[in-house]
């Protein structure tokens, strides 16, 4: 636990929010003269927390309904008995506002956006998505790690410890959550409020009452918590008398305090660079796989089109589909290759036929015949994906004979070049 000795040490330790560019907004004020709160939100640095294995959807759905989302909160206190401030990291459990079709979903909507000359869209918005009548509904949420309270008597930092999930149907934290979690909607507000180089109040606070933050909600210059407490103090709570028992607002630093804290702040600020960059590393590689993988997904269905797709062709497809072109050839030997429409057609192709027939030496006709005949032929449909790497987008089976079925299941093979098993 890090001390802070004046008002010269905070704001060094503090300028680390704010270099990125804080915009931080006056969004909610409650308590009697004396025992005031205003609450500050900086909305312009909400951070999607979801862990990367929920972002898959289950079931039916490709991705998940909900995710995490973290918005930095400020609360200052009038109360002698109060904090001087909190820092809360506020994490809230959020609705996506897209849902991506499913294969089938997107094949009807393919074919009818073709019908209608519209263009394709692969995700739709969710159903009850900032409905008007659960805006004031309890919201889910969570005091995250890298909270902090800022006691009156030292002003220490003192972490707060990570929460439960719970619901709750506290007013600020019902605002909290719009910005949280439809921050999409406050940045394109935050856009058209600037659109002509100057500040348009109505603008912004019309664009906010559209996703349920019917009270005004005020735009601040502030960089710093110390910016915002001299706003609460010296413009919300003018006149108020401010309670200093650690004495420390009204301490000048000394050369020496100055430059330990200068120290103490590069420090720190070097460690939260390290982390930064570790959590980069670690998570980047895994966000563009997860992006490249719904790119090709899309191409996927762009390929198949509104074509059914048969028992068989589902069941290869569903060992094959995204797998690259040469495992294709290491497990089904090598195929015919054609080339049409930027698609890539590995073909495999085999026949059987052991029919025989009796036939009249003095005539020459057929007197009668057994045996059976078949063939097929499978094509596996590559398509070059971001990393111009080929891989298997779709597969078509043609069958044709009385055994044509049978011969096509001795050709199927899966990736680790095993049978799949015939159907019964």
């Amino acid at each position: 636990m890090l001390s802070i000795k004046s008002l010269g040490c905070m704001t060094l330790l503090l300028t680390l929010m704010s270099n990125a560019g804080a915009n931080w907004v006056l969004f909610h004020q409650q308590g009697k003269v004396g025992q005031r709160e205003a609450w500050y939100a900086q909305i312009t640095r909400v951070t999607d927390r979801s862990e990367v294995e929920d972002m898959l959807g289950k079931g039916n759905d490709i991705m998940a309904r909900t995710s995490i989302k973290e918005l930095p909160i400020i609360i200052v206190y009038e109360s002698v008995t109060a904090p001087e401030w909190d820092e809360l990291k506020l994490q809230f459990e959020c609705l996506n506002k897209y849902r991506v079709l499913s294969y089938s979903e997107a094949e009807k909507a393919a074919k009818k956006a073709r019908q209608e000359g519209k263009q394709y869209s692969s995700s739709v918005i969710v159903d009850g998505w900032n409905d008007p009548q659960r805006w004031n509904d309890p919201v889910k949420l969570r005091i995250a790690p890298r909270s902090y309270t800022v006691p009156r008597v030292d002003l220490s930092n003192r972490p707060i410890p990570q929460t439960q999930w719970e619901l709750s149907n506290n007013a600020a934290m019902i605002k909290a959550q719009k910005f949280a979690c439809q921050d999409e909607d406050v940045r394109l507000t935050l856009q058209e409020a600037t659109a002509n180089g100057q500040w348009n109040a109505e603008t912004f606070n019309s664009g906010l009452q559209k996703i349920g933050l019917q009270e005004a909600v005020h735009p601040l210059e502030s960089k710093t918590v110390i910016d915002l407490l001299n706003l609460s103090w010296n413009v919300l709570w003018k006149g108020s008398k401010r309670a200093d028992p650690s004495g420390l607002w009204v301490k000048k630093l000394s050369p020496e305090e100055k430059a330990r804290y200068d120290l103490q702040y590069a420090a720190i600020e070097k460690q939260m660079k390290k982390q930064v960059e570790a959590a980069q590393n670690f998570g980047q590689p895994i966000i563009e796989q997860h992006q490249a993988e719904l790119e090709f997904l899309e191409i996927v269905r762009k390929v198949r089109g509104d074509r059914q797709v048969g028992q068989e062709e589902r069941t290869l497809l569903s060992v094959w589909q995204g797998r690259p072109e040469e495992q294709v050839g290491a497990s089904m030997g090598s195929p015919q290759v054609s080339e049409a429409g930027g698609l890539r057609f590995l073909n495999y192709q085999s026949s059987f036929d052991n029919r025989s027939a009796l036939v009249s030496a003095a005539s020459g006709r057929v007197l009668s015949t057994q045996g059976a005949s078949g063939s097929c032929r499978i094509s596996f449909i590559t398509a070059m994906d971001q990393k111009k790497k080929w891989r298997v987008a779709d597969i078509r089976i043609d069958s044709q004979g009385e055994v044509g079925g049978g011969v096509c299941r001795d050709l199927w093979r899966t990736p680790a070049n095993l049978a799949l098993p015939s159907k019964k």
